[in-house]
């Protein structure tokens, strides 16, 4: 090797070791600057840039709800973004590895955090936020990652927490991107925590460090819907308009104009917008508009019909839900049209995320309405039937042919219904889906969405609710079934076989006949089947009462019914608890609460209820009379082995009189079953039985009640 290429490699080797990452030397420091900067650091930032906008792109705003500030994390944005976001932790942390002297190390750390904190990774992004901030040596990296740290805890409702770092940035002297990221976190925590005045305050200060653009016009649009929350309908309208002057979407500028108008109660403009193309996808939001308008007014009739449009006419199913959502609560709160509401409610509970904060109270209302329906139709029912059993027979013939006809007249409107919603989604398929079907999947594809094919099920089941999946499922009779064409509507090429639904034309002749035939048997004439009727409906209509005191919290319609209840059915098996709840539902009322309880005490003494009426929640009974009862109880059983039944019973009778609430009241209650079993007809004895096993669900002697019932029932 000569003297130049030796001097080279060593020179070569100098250089080297000169611009190792452990040293201080200028010339090395710069280096590792240059190439931490414009290598890894900057294709991290360009990566982040994508992610956050592909985020802010891929979310999809509910504008008939409050909108988040932030852009919220979850589960799918999460794992949809996985790769890129793993891909910036891998860049930035090369920056680590290799360039432990460069200045930019504290900005990889935060960019390795903010990675972390979108793939929702909180304990970690919270350990890499911590350790900027206790090691960095850049204020603004510093401040970067607290502003990080608060969104990781606002991001797992740790609020108060949040609210902690939020103090040590307060006093900081942030850059002006700090500053907006600052206030634009504090804002969405206040936000969440529902405190929107403080919220709209601090984003007033976030305005001017904010470009204009989408997101600007976005966090416009929220900052009216929260002034709008308070009333201030004067900033409300300011804010609103303020979105069209900062590039918004066609979306948001439509909503933000459209509650801008139902701010300033400006609605002339509603049915220009209607007729507009442009909204065509819109116009469920515009009817609910309308409706808004109409309501404000005290109109809750046409209110309630537009809203009706709204839904009709929605493609948003985001919003669908919630416009079920309002229905309902319009016809429970304002209608009291308890039917209605609970078929709303149902498609609201079909619809509506899990993860909704009015999910539970939806599904709470869903299923109490549930029971409600399915008592009032009982009652309905019955009644219908026993009112037509005691019709003479020429006036009850024409009666139940009109029931049949008009029965045939509802199935056809049905079905013309449900026509237009397949002309609807073929029209739509036509329009829109060609590209799906040659790829089944893109997400656009009927048969691979599942918010749609609930959609589909959920109109189903409205128009024609629960049917087996058989031939002419439309037709509750087979014979003289409406039919399908033959041809398939031509959908360019789609071969899901949609058809056009025929209504029939032709008379009905000898269906009619089997159809009244059909209901006949349905028709309590006899004694027996009078008697079975009127015991339905004297149980449906207790647990009416039952369903209003429990399940929906209406005190006054449970107090009325079971008014009603015990007038109508006197000397119910049921009349002993009817009296016990409207005794606790007069509790305000002591006249009336003294007048329940003082009848069942007259007609029920040793009902169970009664003894439950004399009690306290806390009373219990002390150890010494605890063994009195005992000792009672042993002398009462005493007698009823020696077959001594009537001082049996006096013991048995005095045990629950004087040691209400002990330990074996169940034991007392059984023996005097035992002892009405020697003493009175099987059926007091099986009432006792049936009685019993009601009240004491819990006692170990329920199954020896429930064989001894068996029994007397099998002897009968």
């Amino acid at each position: 090797m000569n003297k130049k290429h030796l001097l080279f490699l060593t020179s070569f080797c100098g250089f080297l070791y000169g611009c190792s990452q452990n040293s201080s030397s200028p010339l090395a420091v710069g280096f590792h600057n240059v190439n931490a900067k414009y290598n890894a650091l900057f294709q991290a930032n360009i990566k982040l840039k994508e992610v956050e906008k592909g985020l802010f792109d891929a979310y999809k705003d509910n504008y008939s709800q409050l909108l988040p500030i932030l852009i919220p994390i979850d589960s799918n944005s999460a794992g949809a973004m996985g790769e890129q976001l793993t891909a910036i932790i891998k860049k930035a942390s090369l920056v680590a590895e290799r360039h432990q002297n460069s200045k930019w190390l504290d900005d990889a750390y935060v960019l390795i955090g903010k990675a972390r904190l979108l793939k929702q990774d909180y304990k970690n992004a919270i350990e890499t936020f911590k350790y900027v901030n206790t090691n960095a040596t850049s204020d603004k990296a510093r401040d970067a990652a607290l502003i990080g740290l608060m969104r990781c805890y606002t991001e797992q409702g740790e609020y108060q927490t949040a609210l902690r770092v939020a103090e040590l940035l307060r006093e900081e002297p942030l850059d002006n991107e700090n500053t907006r990221d600052f206030y634009l976190t504090k804002a969405h925590l206040h936000q969440l925590k529902e405190e929107y005045k403080t919220s709209v305050a601090i984003l007033e200060e976030a305005f001017p460090y904010m470009k204009k653009n989408e997101q600007k016009a976005r966090i416009l649009f929220v900052a009216g819907q929260m002034y709008e929350a308070l009333d201030d309908k004067n900033n409300a309208s300011e804010k609103y308009l303020a979105v069209n002057k900062n590039h918004p979407s066609y979306d948001l500028g439509f909503y933000s104009k459209l509650n801008n108008a139902l701010v300033l109660g400006q609605t002339d403009g509603f049915q220009k917008l209607l007729k507009d193309s442009k909204n065509k996808d819109l116009q469920d939001k515009i009817y609910e508009a309308m409706s808004a308008v109409e309501m404000r007014k005290g109109n809750s009739k046409d209110g309630v019909k537009l809203l009706q449009s709204s839904a009709r006419n929605s493609q948003n199913m985001k919003q669908l839900p919630y416009t079920f959502l309002k229905l309902a609560d319009l016809a429970y709160n304002k209608m009291g049209n308890y039917e209605m509401a609970a078929a709303y409610y149902d498609s609201t509970a079909s619809l509506l995320p899990q993860n909704d904060p009015a999910y539970k109270r939806v599904v709470d209302k869903q299923r109490s309405l549930r029971d409600f329906v399915t008592q009032t139709n009982i009652i309905k029912t019955e009644d219908s039937l026993q009112r037509l059993a005691k019709m003479n027979p020429a006036q009850l013939e024409k009666v139940l042919e009109k029931v049949v006809l008009d029965k045939i007249a509802k199935e056809a409107e049905d079905l013309r219904k449900t026509q237009e919603i397949v002309n609807r989604g073929l029209q739509q398929q036509t329009d829109k889906n060609k590209e799906a079907f040659t790829d089944p999947n893109k997400p656009t594809w009927y048969f691979t969405n599942p918010i749609a094919q609930q959609q589909g099920k959920t109109t189903f089941s409205n128009l024609w609710g629960s049917r087996i999946l058989e031939d002419n499922w439309r037709r509750s009779r087979k014979d003289n079934a409406m039919t399908f064409d033959n041809n398939a509507v031509n959908t360019q090429g789609n071969n899901l076989g949609l058809k056009n639904l025929t209504i029939p034309t032709e008379k009905f002749g000898g269906g009619m006949k089997a159809d009244v035939a059909d209901l006949k048997t349905k028709i309590p004439f006899s004694k027996e089947a009078f008697d079975a009727s009127m015991k339905r409906k004297e149980d449906a209509s207790f647990e009416l009462g039952k369903i209003y005191k429990f399940k929906l919290n209406e005190p006054k319609n449970a107090i009325s019914t079971l008014d009603n209840f015990i007038v109508s059915f006197p000397k119910s098996s049921h009349e002993p608890e009817a009296l016990y709840l409207l005794a606790l539902l007069n509790e305000e009322n002591p006249a009336g609460k003294e007048t329940y309880r003082k009848r069942l005490m007259k007609d029920y003494e040793n009902s169970y209820f009664a003894r439950l009426l004399n009690r306290t929640s806390t009373e219990t009974l002390s150890t010494n009379k605890e063994s009195e009862s005992q000792k009672m109880y042993a002398e009462a059983y005493e007698y009823y082995s020696q077959n001594n039944f009537t001082d049996a019973l006096t013991f048995v009778e005095t045990g629950l009189k004087q040691y209400q609430n002990s330990q074996i009241e169940d034991k007392f209650v059984f023996l005097k079953a035992m002892i009405l079993a020697k003493t009175q007809t099987v059926d007091i004895y099986q009432k006792a039985l049936k009685n019993f096993i009601t009240d004491y669900p819990k006692s170990q002697l329920i199954a020896m009640a429930k064989e001894r019932l068996e029994a007397v029932g099998d002897k009968k």
